[in-house]
């Protein structure tokens, strides 16, 4: 494989590429216009699209152009595209990527050449493995900023011979590095002030200057109409990136009584007239009364939808920052837009008319976006503050906190759009006026009502949290910040509801949301699942059978209940199959499910479950946590006479399911957490007979592995003392370790036969420094697999402890004879090898997102199961591929 080969698989691995003709036609045709200006680098260029939640476009080493749907949506014309193009063109000419690459060759690796016949992916893997156990060499910034410049140069002429408006890379390059046309002067150069972006700009405008007038005259080159035919069919894409191709399907079907996904939101429009209803796949709309299904947005990457203000409307926007307005009258989209947050956002929050939105950054800024133009109204730096030097216990904690919470700010509009508010846990905070754009005055008493978590209930009212008194928590005025009234109010997270005298409340006491009425200062209606809300005396919560209810908001029983059409699944919570493929559970958060392939029924609907086994028998064994007023269960299921039986559990065990032996782990700490003292009890799993029991009195191992294979597999600290005692018991694990002492940053995987409790072999994993970090293992037969945080999956000899092969990849299963592996490579992409000869067998390229996948027994069958819950059973093998072929 060539250098650009492996930067594309990993690429592909990690965003989805869009390789549909209909999409990349355009972008080719403007490419090849500009690359015929450039001297002949003898590089076949190619073009893509992908999508990421950045404005971004770059190019690797062999040719590869890869444009962001995002920046598609930044770009203004065909001109800026073609500037864009050329810039990434000017960087493949000049040969930077390639040069790149050498220079971290020779900075990582030591290496100045590379032989004829070297394995540049074992290199590219070398590299990722010892990345940060050298430092960059110093002027490695000015290298790049020159870099830039002469990209910039080569772009510009080739866009101006192609016949494109030169100055269109300018103007796209000063709002894209935000400018706003600044150059900078002798004065700043003079003092060092001059940014690196104004030099930049500067010296595009002097290269523009430069060129010979007619180039300068030119009239817009192409059809306006095209780019906006082809700007619009690129931010309306909704397709997986490839066409289907599959070989060797047994069986097809669409699964009969399919499990339903969980509801994530619910949300009143302002009159009451619709209810929102969200689960992982996409959006509900429905009538409130009657109860009625009107129409479903298929949406698997949207955040939390939202009516606007004149409930004509559904709002809302994907991860990848693209805002999207529906008509419900119509039932169709009326506008998309990207939001052009260069490095995408940590934190997000949508006006309610989809005009705005909040982007809280992973660089601790604060933006506020117009949707329809792009610009900023708001930019905040360091609203999440450290500290000065970020010393002290103070900014410890601070820093904890922002590791260990996902929110770590608060953004909230007012109900009309009049007022975007927001603060953080640090003590920052700002308010806009978003009709005048002028900011408001945040008063102490409103400053502190705002500091913790808080709501609008209506335009001019919020209610907030008073962190060191929430029991006299503030109603206040906004923006004056009067106080209206105080209500007890705990460690919780508030939302505003369709009725402004109730507050929906996350969680609350035993259950994970509950509406308070600000009136009686209590919580007067709770549900078994987060999505809530109230319009009017009415609440909106989902059944545990999956169908919607609306509730009286002080009864337990509905007044009325809808079963929704069927979606799409998200990612399951687990998933386990028979031996031969023939009988499937699946699960989601709160329902379960066990299906007869064969014939295409569903043996039994259950509630869901958290860990499961298949023994023969036939029988399922699950492990049901405790959840309303049913206790924690441990079930064996017979899928054929749909008998029953139940198994007290302690809610508190922590139950391992491998193969047919279960794991019960008694933890001296109760954060479970490694490197804490930890008792192993094992069982059969029929029987529950003793099998073993393992003590670790210095601290245990993370546990991994899985049902199918029946192998433990133990993840150490390299230098952990409970590691040492283990070493101490059985040597041969000790010959695993180098003879140089380990690192704090090493690892040590120990695999232990799940019936036996003998260890069967050891692998020891160098991360150098951390320039890695296993993420999950697993084991079957002689393999251990080890995926990492670069989207690689690792493969090891248990039996040696040897390195065999490297993909690039994510969730990957083993057969249980551990002879063949499968992973995905980007959405509804698989591929499978025979881990004896490391060769890829069979390639899939499916429709829809891959929901689970499991081989049979004897590893000779693939079982598939979709997003849209349709099952493929595959027969692997069969097709071979050259050697070396990933």
């Amino acid at each position: 494989m060539e250098f650009g080969e492996i930067f594309a698989e990993q690429l592909n691995s990690k965003y989805q590429v869009i390789d549909d003709e209909a999409l990349t036609g355009y972008l080719t045709r403007v490419g090849d216009s500009v690359a015929r200006q450039l001297p002949d680098s003898g590089l076949h260029y190619r073009f893509f699209l992908y999508d990421a939640a950045e404005v971004q476009a770059f190019g690797i080493p062999g040719g590869r152009v890869y444009v962001s749907r995002k920046l598609v949506a930044f770009l203004k014309n065909e001109n800026e595209l073609a500037g864009v193009l050329g810039h990434e063109l000017g960087h493949l000419v000049a040969r930077q990527q390639a040069a790149g690459v050498s220079r971290i060759l020779r900075n990582v690796l030591g290496l100045t050449n590379l032989p004829e016949n070297e394995n540049l992916f074992d290199r590219f893997n070398q590299i990722l493995e010892t990345s940060r156990m050298k430092k960059a060499p110093a002027g490695s910034s000015m290298e790049g900023e020159r870099a830039q410049l002469i990209a910039d140069q080569l772009g510009l002429q080739a866009v101006a011979r192609a016949g494109y408006i030169p100055g269109s890379l300018p103007e796209f390059m000063d709002r894209l590095l935000q400018t706003k046309g600044n150059t900078g002067s002798w004065l700043t150069d003079l003092f060092g002030t001059t940014k690196p972006n104004a030099k930049r700009l500067r010296e595009l405008l002097k290269d523009q200057s430069a060129l010979p007038a007619a180039c300068l005259s030119r009239q817009p080159v192409g059809q306006a109409d095209a780019f906006t035919h082809w700007q619009a069919a690129v931010l309306h894409y909704r397709g997986i990136g490839h066409a289907e191709k599959i070989s060797g399907v047994s069986e097809r079907k669409v699964l009969n009584d399919p499990l339903r996904g969980d509801i994530n939101a619910f949300h009143f429009s302002t009159d009451g007239k619709y209810l929102l209803a969200q689960d992982d796949g996409g959006i509900y709309v429905l009538t409130r009364d009657p109860l009625k299904f009107v129409f479903r947005i298929d949406a698997p990457d949207a955040e939390e939808a939202q009516f606007s203000p004149d409930s004509r409307s559904v709002v809302f926007f994907s991860t990848s920052l693209r805002v999207e307005t529906w008509d419900i009258e119509r039932q169709e989209q009326t506008s998309v837009a990207d939001v052009p947050a260069v490095h995408g956002c940590r934190q997000t929050a949508l006006s309610p008319n989809a005009r705005f939105l909040g982007c809280f950054q992973g660089d601790m800024s604060l933006s506020l976006f117009d949707v329809a133009t792009g610009d900023k109204l708001v930019e905040k730096e360091k609203f999440f503050d450290f500290g000065p030097g970020f010393s002290g216990y103070g900014g410890l904690f601070k820093f904890f906190f922002f590791l260990t919470h996902r929110e770590v700010v608060t953004m909230r509009f007012s109900p009309d759009e009049t007022y975007f508010v927001a603060s953080s846990r640090t003590g920052e905070d700002v308010a806009l006026n978003l009709r005048t754009r002028e900011k408001v005055k945040v008063s102490g008493a409103l400053h502190d009502a705002i500091h913790h978590s808080f709501t609008f209930i209506r335009p001019d009212q919020i209610v907030g949290i008073d962190e060191f008194s929430p029991l006299k928590s503030r109603v206040a005025e906004f923006p004056s910040g009067k106080v209206i009234d105080h209500v007890p109010l705990g460690e919780t997270t508030l939302f505003s509801s369709a009725n402004p005298k109730y507050i929906i409340v996350r969680p609350v006491i035993d259950h994970p949301v509950g509406v308070y009425d600000l009136e009686k200062k209590r919580v007067v209606f709770s549900g078994r699942n987060s999505a809530m809300d109230v319009w009017g005396e009415q609440a909106a919560s989902e059944r545990l059978n999956g169908e919607v209810g609306i509730y009286k908001t002080r009864e337990a029983k509905p007044d009325f209940t809808l079963q929704l059409p069927l979606g799409k699944l998200g990612r399951l919570q687990t998933a386990v199959a028979s031996p031969d493929l023939r009988w499937l559970g699946i699960s989601t958060r709160t329902r379960g499910a066990i299906w007869d392939t064969l014939g295409n029924v569903r043996s039994l609907y259950v509630r869901g479950f958290q860990n499961a086994t298949y023994t023969q028998g036939p029988a399922f064994f699950f492990d049901f946590p405790k959840f309303e007023k049913m206790e924690r269960e441990f079930s064996i299921m017979s899928p054929v006479t749909k008998q029953v039986r139940n198994r007290t559990v302690n809610e508190d065990d922590d139950l391992r399911f491998f193969g047919n032996a279960l794991l019960k782990l008694k933890h001296a700490d109760k954060s479970r957490g490694p490197n804490q003292p930890v008792d192993v009890e094992a069982m059969d799993m029929a029987l529950m007979t003793p099998l073993w029991s393992h003590s670790f009195p210095k601290g245990g191992p993370g546990f991994g592995g899985s049902p199918e294979t029946g192998k433990i597999v133990l993840a150490w600290k390299a230098r952990a003392a409970g590691l040492h005692e283990e070493m101490l018991r059985d040597t041969e694990l000790l010959n695993r370790l180098p003879k140089a002492a380990p690192t704090e940053t090493d690892y040590f995987f120990q695999v232990v036969d799940a019936r036996t409790g003998k260890n069967t072999g050891g692998v020891f994993l160098p991360t150098g420094k951390y320039s890695f970090v296993p993420e999950y293992w697993n084991s079957a037969g002689d393999s251990l697999v080890i995926v990492d945080n670069q989207h690689r999956v690792l493969l090891y000899s248990v039996a040696t402890g040897e390195a065999k092969k490297k993909w690039f990849g994510d969730r990957p299963r083993i057969s249980a004879d551990g002879q063949f592996l499968v992973l995905e490579n980007g959405r509804g992409h698989l591929r499978v090898f025979d881990l004896k000869t490391l060769q890829r067998t069979n390639e899939y390229f499916f429709a829809e997102p891959i929901a689970t996948k499991i081989f049979s027994q004897d590893g000779r069958h693939l079982l598939v199961l979709l997003s849209d819950q349709t099952l493929f059973k595959l027969e692997i093998g069969g097709i071979s591929t050259p050697p070396g072929a990933n």
